[in-house]
């Protein structure tokens, strides 16, 4: 069957009712069907879905798909979180997973992400051997939702609880009944129904959330909790009224943080205080793995503690790949994900930001002072940004950053392909990164240098070298 249906690093997005369609959807049901029954898995399937536009109506479609291949499914009962998918289709020892969202990107788009066995992403293997499966379909069959329902094929069924518990179990009793001051501003996602929740079985007297009302808008923002989205939540920090301000992205495995002044946090300041968190304080053992996009802060801790910091290729299932191989201690990406040595292999907001207050309670120290304790304990003060550049087609900008040197004032010692990335190293740990997005048809451009002046020079030179390449 024609399609126009390519897996990127999160999965499948599509703007909806263009590539993001029931046909679309459903083909890629029967693609998952054809691969099942070839490996003769007799497991149930796991589908969840998050609060975007036809998120629960996609997920119903793929389930009818199923049924009619008699390939058993277990059907959320509800919105979740994808770490709550991802949780299920480990804890259950499910081949398969599926959520319908598209994470961080607009409201007007929605997507399809995979799970594999033990909860992981889908790989490069997996999502190919998908991709090979659409011309092999001559035709889509369904069953009735309602019939598939009362055959028990498919059986619709509470994710959320057992998801919660699992993240509880990994909090110290120390939080439990903290009077910790936590704004929670949920940005009109799902993992709202997670955080909030935990927070309860936590008995944190002093968690307000905002955002809480499903909108298929997101308070017309970028439902992700960027430092923009973030900073206008500083109003809520007059008279010293919080300790901190956490944001989740729409699905809830990106997050975001305002200290007690209302200062951005970034997600490579989060990752190294998990980290240092986890080895001083808890006195847990291991490397830490980044993805090449992700400060070289992480990187500085790491190796102050006796480690060895990994770096990957974007995407979340390189960094869970790695951790499994080298059985690291911790993995993240600059994009506001992680997660931790016998947890799941994949980032989860809900499960980080459970962490990071326990970290503010156990240690009895403010957002700022324990983020400029890890700058000094690494000695790094580097700054990091990024930017980004629309583009038509993306085979004439993977050509241009593949071939082209880029002239830059300092000497490039070294200069590294990651996939579709191109990573340029300079000296006293200073980088810059052409990345192409694997969700959307944009070039990100990093950018880590000793100071903001700097680093604001070299963002240009990338930006002004690449603007005339096929761009918007």
């Amino acid at each position: 069957m024609k399609n126009n249906i390519k897996f990127g690093t999160g999965g499948f997005r599509g703007i909806i009712g263009e590539t993001f369609t029931k046909y679309n959807i459903q083909l890629v049901a029967q693609a998952i069907c054809n691969l099942i029954i070839e490996e003769k898995s007799t497991k149930p399937v796991v589908i969840g879905y998050d609060y975007r536009f036809l998120s629960d109506k996609a997920a119903e479609w793929m389930s009818e798909v199923f049924a009619y291949n008699n390939i058993p499914v277990l059907l959320s009962n509800g919105p979740v979180p994808t770490p709550a998918v991802m949780y299920m289709t480990k804890s259950l020892e499910n081949d398969f997973g599926v959520m319908i969202t598209a994470s961080h990107n607009p409201y007007y788009f929605n997507g399809i992400k995979v799970f594999q066995a033990q909860g992981m992403d889908a790989d490069v293997d997996l999502t190919t051997r998908i991709e090979k499966q659409f011309d092999k379909i001559e035709e889509v069959n369904k069953k009735p939702l309602e019939l598939a329902i009362k055959d028990k094929t498919v059986k619709v069924v509470s994710f959320l609880t057992d998801y919660v518990v699992s993240i509880k179990r990994w909090i110290s009793p120390k939080v439990y009944g903290s009077d910790i001051r936590v704004l929670f501003d949920n940005l009109h996602g799902v993992g709202g129904r997670s955080l909030t929740y935990i927070a309860k079985e936590l008995d944190l007297k002093n968690f307000r959330t905002i955002g809480k009302s499903q909108d298929a808008f997101f308070g017309n923002k970028l439902p992700n909790p960027t430092r923009e989205n973030m900073e206008s939540d500083r109003k809520y920090l007059k008279n010293g009224s919080y300790d901190c301000v956490l944001g989740l992205d729409s699905d809830g495995d990106r997050l975001g943080i305002l200290d007690e002044c209302g200062n951005y946090v970034d997600s490579n300041e989060l990752l190294a205080c998990i980290y240092y968190y986890l080895i001083k304080y808890r006195g847990m053992k291991g490397d830490s793995v980044k993805n090449c996009a992700t400060s070289n802060l992480v990187n500085k801790v790491t190796e102050k503690f006796g480690y060895k910091c990994h770096e990957v290729d974007v995407g979340f299932k390189n960094i869970s790949g790695k951790m499994k191989e080298v059985d690291a201690l911790l993995g993240g990406e600059s994009s506001g994900g992680l997660t931790v040595r016998g947890y799941l292999y994949g980032k989860d907001s809900s499960f980080a930001a459970s962490l990071f207050i326990e970290m503010l309670v156990v240690m009895g120290k403010s957002v700022s002072e324990i983020v400029k304790e890890i700058r000094e304990f690494a000695g790094f003060d580097h700054v990091i940004m990024e930017d980004n550049i629309s583009y038509n087609n993306e085979d004439v900008v993977l050509h241009y950053v593949r071939t082209q040197n880029i002239e830059f004032p300092d000497k490039v010692i070294k200069r590294e392909q990651f996939g579709k990335n191109i990573k340029y190293h300079f000296e006293n740990d200073c980088w810059a990164l052409l990345r192409c997005s694997g969700t959307e048809p944009v070039l990100r451009l990093f950018v880590e240098m000793e100071t903001k002046e700097k680093t604001q020079q070299y963002l240009k030179i990338l930006k002004d070298s690449v603007k005339s390449v096929d761009t918007f």
